[in-house]
């Protein structure tokens, strides 16, 4: 009788160890699932801001190149004046300075 009763303590206790380890590896499956789910949430998080990132540097970029081209086409506008607009110009500059009378600007002063 006593046996049976050890035997019996035995196979419960055996089978609470069971329970455990059955729990203990369960809950490691838990923490490893939700741990691969949260780094995946990351690498789609980051992906997606690298995607956006890249995207406004290429819009950047483009906005640089733009204004480059523009701006060279001005320089090329101003290289390529021609000596009767570069006379046209002076002409216009003295004509300005030529009616401007000293002695009221001095009073202003």
């Amino acid at each position: 009788m006593r046996s049976d009763i050890i035997n019996e303590v035995l196979s419960v206790e055996d089978r609470a160890q069971k329970i455990i380890r059955d729990a203990e590896r369960t809950a490691r499956d838990y923490i490893t699932d939700a741990q691969t789910q949260a780094n995946e949430l990351v690498r789609s998080s980051i992906k997606q801001e690298r995607e956006r990132c890249n995207a406004l540097l290429q819009q950047a970029e483009a906005d640089a190149a733009l204004r480059l081209s523009e701006f060279e086409a001005g320089l090329q506008r101003v290289e390529t004046l021609q000596a009767d607009e570069l006379d046209r110009i002076a002409r216009a500059v003295v004509e300005k300075v030529c009616k401007t009378d000293l002695e009221s600007y001095l009073e202003l002063q």
